[in-house]
């Protein structure tokens, strides 16, 4: 099997579908990466990656399916952006799909998943995740909703790593945030007008810039299997 890797944050606004696409882009050099939306209810992805229109199955489609799945030819029917996306679209799919699902993609590549905000891991994510990466703005407000998101944590704080979110400047508070929140420090995401503004074009995001220097951090750091992924994560990062 690998990697289920959760990208999330405690505040609103961060970037996380972003960081998840671009992640996603980079492993696909190596490996074959699944995008996955995880926020059911909210927008989908297939926006971000600039692949609202291409054809190809949703959640929705797959919202009634039981048991193992094809996951090869469900990758194949996915739509494309940069890597092939499963986007949140029509019905709410059952927990118990979502596992078979993402069972099923994780045999053949590694799988990113989308969750934004929603100030905890729902149950079936924390039980699919080898990994969570949680970002955490660096402004006030976004430490106090750091600090309620790790307090939720529970058991699941030992498979998470800290991404903190803000000027490049406020790198250098990067460790002292980590050892309040007590989560592990992977990287520090520098604000990028240049997101904004392929988003605004239409564009996907893409492996550059500050939100790429974050994505090889991760990508380079995961083994090609599940395992001990934090103690992996931290020993190529540090």
């Amino acid at each position: 099997m690998h990697p289920v890797v959760v990208i999330t944050a405690a505040s609103g606004g961060l970037g996380v579908s972003t960081l998840a696409a671009v992640t996603a882009t980079v492993l696909a050099r190596d490996s074959s990466p699944t995008l996955v939306d995880g926020a059911f209810g909210a927008g989908g992805l297939d926006a971000t990656v600039a692949a609202e229109h291409v054809e190809g199955l949703r959640w929705g489609d797959l919202a009634e399916h039981e048991g193992t799945v094809d996951a090869a030819r469900l990758r194949e029917a996915l739509p494309r952006g940069a890597v092939p996306t499963l986007a949140v679209r029509g019905p709410r799919p059952t927990p118990a799909t979502v596992r078979d699902v993402v069972t099923g993609l994780a045999g053949l590549g590694p799988v990113v998943v989308d969750l934004p905000c929603s100030g905890r891991v729902p149950p079936v994510w924390a039980e699919l995740a080898d990994v969570v990466v949680v970002l955490v703005g660096l402004r006030p407000r976004w430490l106090r909703d750091g600090e309620a998101w790790a307090a939720a944590l529970g058991e699941r704080r030992e498979s998470a790593l800290l991404v903190t979110r803000g000027p490049r400047r406020a790198q250098r508070v990067s460790e002292r945030a980590a050892d309040h929140l007590g989560v592990p420090l992977l990287d520090h995401l520098a604000d990028d007008a240049g997101v904004l503004r392929d988003e605004a074009r239409g564009r996907g995001p893409r492996p550059k810039g500050p939100v790429g220097e974050v994505a090889r951090t991760l990508a380079a750091a995961l083994p090609t299997s599940t395992g001990p992924l934090v103690e992996h994560v931290l020993g190529l990062a540090s």
